[in-house]
């Protein structure tokens, strides 16, 4: 049952895609694209879909040079301005669109972006989770990912396994890699899989296309976390960073995406302007002037660019499209 049931969600995707194929090019000819903000968040980045498929991390939101390549020349080409998060603070104008690219963790395969920003000239922001860089360890969703790969097991049971991690705090996270895969298991199989070192990471700051952000210190799931243990994943990172680049970050992306009333205040009392999170919705100006902005992001799939691109001009991705589906046509239960 719960088979067939993943098959009609795929199918129903599928056609949500194919659809919008056909409609969001004449969708677009008439609907207003100026006055908004699209974020989009990013994770890895391979040389190859060769390297990607040496499967040294979870390869679920990872491009390829060409792919983010293509990502660029589309946005250009439909004539987005690439901006950088200072640039909200300055204000932006009137009746245009802009985009920002933004990428999660610090992964040392993110320096294959360099050339790209320098030669569009157009920035992006890293955010980087401080305790993988000054350890030099992998991530443990990575950890988690490549050994359960290499043992044989199903997609689907790792990914579980991945979602059952993240409802913990980072000393039972650590506690049990070690315990399932070994004392030496967090230490990175190449370069794929292991994130910058403290010097690249003031290498990439003396790049004028980059901003580093505040990612926290062990990556942890805030929601999971009291005020105290909040505050300090969000002290402890900017120390940590400002120490390396001398500047404190302006702005946090919240690890996994979730945040609840505690963590906008902690947020905002640390003095971040910006909190990034992953809600796949546009950003519409002018913003409200407050203490903390949230921002959505959508995130960066592997599809060909103009097979899921002007889903998100338009406001909405395949998922939401898919949800909202669902949401019509399932009748309310009454428990």
């Amino acid at each position: 049952m719960i088979i067939n049931r993943q098959k009609a969600t795929n199918r129903l995707r599928n056609l949500v895609i194919k659809l919008g194929l056909l409609i969001n090019p004449v969708l677009l000819k008439f609907k207003q694209e100026n006055n908004q903000l699209l974020v989009f968040y990013f994770h890895a980045l391979y040389e190859s879909i060769d390297q990607k498929n040496l499967n040294h991390i979870d390869p679920q939101n990872g491009m390829t040079v060409n792919q983010f390549i293509e990502f660029i020349d589309y946005f250009l080409f439909h004539n987005y301005i690439f901006i950088k998060p200072d640039d909200l603070l300055s204000g932006l104008k009137k009746d245009q669109r802009y985009i920002m690219l933004t990428f999660d963790d610090g992964y040392y395969n993110n320096f294959l972006t360099l050339d790209i920003l320098n030669k569009y000239k157009i920035p992006a922001v890293f955010f980087i989770t401080a305790i993988n860089v000054k350890e030099n360890k992998s991530f443990w969703w990575d950890v988690v990912y490549k050994y359960r790969f290499k043992q044989g097991v199903r997609i689907e049971k790792i990914r579980d396994e991945q979602k059952f991690l993240k409802r913990f705090n980072s000393s039972y996270i650590d506690e049990y890699i070690r315990n399932n895969f070994g004392a030496d298991s967090s230490e990175p199989w190449s370069d794929i899989d292991r994130p910058l070192t403290p010097d690249e990471v003031k290498t990439l700051i003396k790049n004028p296309y980059v901003s580093i952000g505040n990612h926290t210190y062990n990556h942890s799931v805030l929601i999971n976390c009291n005020e105290e243990e909040i505050s300090y994943e969000f002290r402890e990172s900017n120390k940590y960073l400002t120490d390396l680049v001398e500047t404190i970050p302006s702005c946090v992306a919240f690890p996994n995406g979730d945040y609840n009333k505690l963590v906008l205040k902690v947020a905002g009392e640390t003095g971040f302007r910006y909190a990034f999170t992953v809600e796949p919705k546009k950003n519409y100006f002018p913003f409200e002037v407050r203490k903390l902005n949230c921002i959505s992001r959508f995130k960066a799939n592997t599809f060909e660019i103009d097979k899921y691109g002007s889903f998100y001009r338009l406001g909405y991705s395949p998922g939401s499209i898919y949800s909202f589906i669902r949401t019509m046509t399932i009748p309310n239960r009454k428990e």
